[in-house]
């Protein structure tokens, strides 16, 4: 009776018995005890030790522990993540920069360019200053100049009178997103 059991358990896989080899049972064992419809599910069942030990037989170590986003933080600094785009199942990197720009030292024209160009389109910018003592200014993109890599700002010195042009350096910092 023990043997039939056996023998059903290796046909249970679809292997046809053979009496010339002597793994059979140990081959029908794994071929049913290893999940095929849900991989991995049964690695997932037994804990963080199994996933820990499977992570490392598969050779993928700590790196997989990792966030899949990087950055730079000198400087012109940023971060990229990579987001899956649920309108069509691709992976883009959406971008977010900081930095600083200025005027140039007078007047009220300045450029910024960007650490980085955003790869599809610039979503939105924030600026911020610094000048506190001289009556502070204000800081703009200047109309349709944004572009994926930089854009033209305009500047304007609040502590003279209109049209407020400035005639000392003003600088200030930015924060850009994008995809």
């Amino acid at each position: 009776m023990l043997q039939e059991e056996l023998a059903t358990v290796v046909e249970a896989t679809g292997v046809a018995l053979d009496k010339a080899k002597h793994d059979q049972l140990l081959t029908a064992l794994k071929k049913l005890l290893l999940s095929r419809s849900n991989p991995f599910a049964d690695i997932k069942a037994d804990g963080s030790a199994a996933i820990a030990t499977a992570l490392a037989n598969l050779g993928l170590g700590e790196a997989v522990k990792m966030p899949a986003a990087g950055g730079v933080f000198s400087g012109t600094g940023r971060i990229w993540i990579p987001v899956k785009d649920s309108s069509n199942s691709n992976i883009v990197n959406f971008l977010v920069q900081w930095g600083t720009c200025s005027n140039g030292g007078s007047g009220k024209d300045g450029s910024l360019t960007f650490g980085a160009a955003f790869p599809t389109a610039l979503g939105g910018i924030v600026f911020y200053g610094n000048d506190t003592s001289n009556g502070g200014f204000s800081i703009t993109k200047a109309s349709s100049s944004s572009t994926q890599t930089g854009m033209n700002i305009l500047f304007r010195d609040l502590s003279i009178n209109y049209p407020f042009v400035a005639s000392r350096l003003l600088s200030a910092g930015y924060l850009a997103w994008g995809w």
